[in-house]
């Protein structure tokens, strides 16, 4: 009992939802305690079960404090411990198959961590989360239709879960399925009112279908969530140089570029803002600088264009081979 009250209360202090009332030094010397009675239990399965359980504790602790190799080597020793419990405690095996798939995908050992999930959702396949998960390195490495269809188990299995739409609607937004994207995103509104990035991601979209009442509201309602959230305020600069309003596009962009100052959208929001004022000297330089943070075909074509119109004609044909190179993956995107 001391040992498990030990180890709640380091995860009262480790998994707190607001990060700011985290105390992972506080939650270390708990997790300690844990552990150091763990390991007196007298029975072998009861110590090789709850050792493991506090050994994958620490882990949490150790990833949230950017030591990922640490975290790893210790859920391996929980893995390890878990081998002795034969068909026990198989939730067990599959939260920490689980764990370590994590780490191995945030360590870039995508294969193992694959093979991680998978073995995971072996021991449990009506567990939700792991699909959901797999689904999530699945997008990242572009195997879009294996990733589309762990998000839809995931759906089936468990209740309403907002990131499963919030997921599914970044998957449909890269295949330019706009309007499934926008309706994913809306059912992720309707399950979480408070959740953020829905409210980002549906008004950029919005906003590139022109349907700019739309997403201004969704702006707005973002605004009020987070105020100042770089993100917003580059669809809201977007939308003021849509409508005209100069000025109030400048106070916004430059509101996002001192909060968020490697933002690519930023940049490019404000060339295109320059662009239509005439400052094309001021539009090419902002598109030279989002080029530089992250190449992409739009904004080769849009400096293109800007050199253009500053007569700088060889040096245009240039972007548009860039941005035609680009467009076929010929180079870094």
């Amino acid at each position: 009992m001391h040992a498990a009250a030990a180890y709640g209360t380091a995860m009262l202090d480790a998994r707190h939802p607001d990060p700011a009332r985290r105390d992972l030094t506080r939650a270390r010397a708990w997790i300690n305690e844990a552990i150091a009675i763990s390991t007196i239990l007298p029975d072998p399965a009861e110590r090789a079960f709850k050792l493991g359980f506090d050994r994958n504790g620490l882990a949490l602790i150790e990833l949230r404090q950017g030591r990922l190799d640490a975290a790893l080597t210790l859920v391996e020793s929980a893995i390890e411990l878990a081998g002795e419990l034969g068909e026990r405690h198989r939730q067990h095996r599959m939260v920490l198959l689980a764990n370590r798939a994590q780490l191995l995908a945030a360590l870039g050992r995508t294969k193992e961590a694959l093979e991680d999930y998978g073995a995971a959702i072996a021991l449990d396949p009506a567990f939700p989360d792991q699909y959901l998960e797999r689904g999530n390195l699945l997008f990242k490495l572009g195997r879009h239709e294996e990733a589309g269809a762990d998000f839809e188990q995931a759906m089936r299995l468990g209740p309403p879960l907002p990131e499963a739409y919030y997921n599914r609607a970044e998957l449909y937004a890269v295949r330019g399925q706009t309007e499934a994207a926008l309706a994913d995103l809306g059912r992720v509104i309707d399950l979480d009112p408070a959740y953020l990035d829905a409210y980002v991601n549906r008004a950029g979209l919005l906003a590139g279908c022109e349907r700019d009442e739309e997403a201004r509201a969704d702006v707005e309602a973002g605004l009020r969530l987070a105020p100042g959230n770089p993100y917003l305020l580059t669809v809201l600069g977007q939308l003021e140089t849509a409508a005209g309003h100069h000025a109030e596009a400048e106070a916004a962009l430059e509101q996002a570029m001192e909060r968020a100052p490697g933002l690519v959208a930023v940049w490019a929001s404000r060339g295109a803002l320059r662009y239509a004022t005439g400052d094309l000297e001021g539009a090419v330089d902002d598109l030279t600088h989002a080029i530089e943070l992250h190449s992409q075909p739009d904004l080769y074509t849009n400096r293109a264009i800007a050199l253009r119109a500053l007569g700088r004609h060889a040096e245009a044909e240039a972007d548009d081979h860039r941005a035609a190179k680009a467009a076929d993956g010929s180079i870094g995107i």
